[in-house]
C-alpha cells in the first residue's frame, strides 16, 4: 500500500469516487465521458453487492443478466472512459484543506487530492444483535445467501429483515431448494412486486410478519430458533440450518465531516450536494433501500452535479 501512490500519475483529480458498488461505477462512467479525471476506490470488490447476485431481472432494457456481467460491464466502461478504478483500497477519511481542494486519506498510508468528490459507500449490514449471534458467524449466521447460500442447499433457512435485498435473498434460497422462513415485524413485504409475487407462490416459502427472532441455539453451528410473536409475546421453535440477515445496513460515513440523519446516512440537497461544499453523495449511503436502476441513476446525476459545480467553482 506504501507504493500505492506512485502508480498515480495525476497528482490532482477532479473527483475522487469513494466506493465502487454500482451507484459509485455509473458516477465514475458518467463522470469520465464529461472529460473529469476520476479516481475510484473501492474497499472491497468492485461491484459491490449487486455483483454478488446471480440474476437482475428488473433492469431497464436488460431482460435477464448476472450481477457480476452488469457490474464488469460498468467497470469496462468507466475505465474506457479514462477513470482510474482499484480495489482492496480502503479510503479512511475526507479532509479540506485551506486551499478548498479534498485530501482522500487511506489505511496502507497513501492520500489523494482531489476538486471534489463522491460518496458512494454504503454500509455494512446491521446484524441481529442476539445472544451467540458472533459465536454462530458464518456457521448458521450470515448476511449474504449469494454468498453463503449454496452450502444449505435444500434446506430450512430464515431470511430475518425485509427490503428489495431481503426478497432477492429468499429467492436466491428457494431456488437452491431451501425452505425459507421470511421472518419480519411488519405486517407486508417491501421490495420489486413481481419478485414478491414469485415468493409468496413459491411451495416452499413462508411469510412470518409480524415476528422476530428472538434467541439462538445449536452447539458448534445454529440448528434452531426461536421466533417471538410481537403481538402476543409467543415462541415457536424452528429447526433451521441458517438465518440470513437483512435488517438495513449501518452506513459507513463516518469517512466525512457533513450533516446526516439520526441514522447516520448522509444528507443530500437536490444536485446530491452534502452539507460541505464539493462533497456529494449517492446510493445507500444517502438511502437505505434502493432499486439497483436507481442506484445507477442516482450515481450518474450525481457526477453530472459535481460537473457542474466544479466548472461554477473555477
Amino acid at each position: 500500500m506504501q507504493t500505492f501512490n506512485k502508480k498515480i500519475p495525476v497528482d490532482l483529480f477532479d473527483v475522487i469516487i469513494v466506493g465502487g458498488g454500482v451507484a459509485g461505477l455509473a458516477a465514475a462512467m458518467t463522470a469520465g465521458q464529461s472529460g473529469l479525471r476520476v479516481l475510484l476506490l473501492e474497499k472491497t470488490v468492485l461491484g459491490g453487492s449487486v455483483a454478488v447476485l446471480e440474476e437482475v431481472s428488473e433492469y431497464p432494457g436488460i431482460e435477464k443478466i448476472s450481477g457480476w456481467e452488469l457490474t464488469q460491464t460498468i467497470v469496462k466502461q468507466a475505465r474506457n472512459s479514462g477513470c482510474l478504478l482499484y480495489d482492496s483500497i480502503e479510503v479512511t477519511g475526507v479532509q479540506r484543506s485551506e486551499n478548498g481542494r479534498f485530501e482522500i486519506h487511506c489505511s496502507g498510508g497513501d492520500s489523494f487530492r482531489a476538486r471534489s468528490v463522491i460518496v458512494s459507500t454504503g454500509g455494512q449490514p446491521k446484524l441481529l444483535g442476539l445472544k451467540d449471534e458472533a459465536r454462530f458467524a458464518q456457521h448458521g449466521i450470515h448476511t449474504c445467501a449469494q454468498c453463503a447460500g449454496a452450502r444449505y442447499k435444500g434446506r430450512d433457512a430464515v431470511i430475518a429483515g425485509n427490503g428489495s435485498h431481503a426478497v432477492r435473498a429468499a429467492l436466491h434460497l428457494v431456488n437452491l431448494g431451501c425452505r425459507v422462513f421470511f421472518i419480519t415485524g411488519d405486517a407486508k413485504i417491501f421490495g420489486d412486486a413481481n419478485l414478491i409475487k414469485k415468493l409468496l407462490n413459491h411451495k416452499k416459502f413462508y411469510f412470518m410478519d409480524g415476528c422476530h427472532v428472538a434467541t439462538l441455539a445449536g452447539d458448534e453451528t445454529l440448528h434452531e430458533i426461536e421466533v417471538a410473536n410481537l403481538a402476543s409475546g409467543n415462541l415457536q421453535k424452528l429447526e433451521v440450518a441458517a438465518v440470513f440477515a437483512y435488517r438495513g445496513i449501518v452506513p459507513t460515513s463516518m469517512i466525512v465531516n457533513a450533516e446526516k440523519d439520526a441514522k447516520g446516512f448522509l444528507l443530500v440537497d437536490e444536485n446530491f450536494m452534502t452539507s460541505l461544499p464539493g462533497v456529494f453523495a449517492a446510493g445507500r449511503i444517502v438511502y437505505e433501500d434502493l432499486p439497483i436502476q436507481v442506484m445507477v441513476g442516482d450515481g450518474s446525476r450525481t457526477a453530472l452535479s459535481a460537473a457542474s459545480w466544479l466548472q461554477s467553482a473555477g
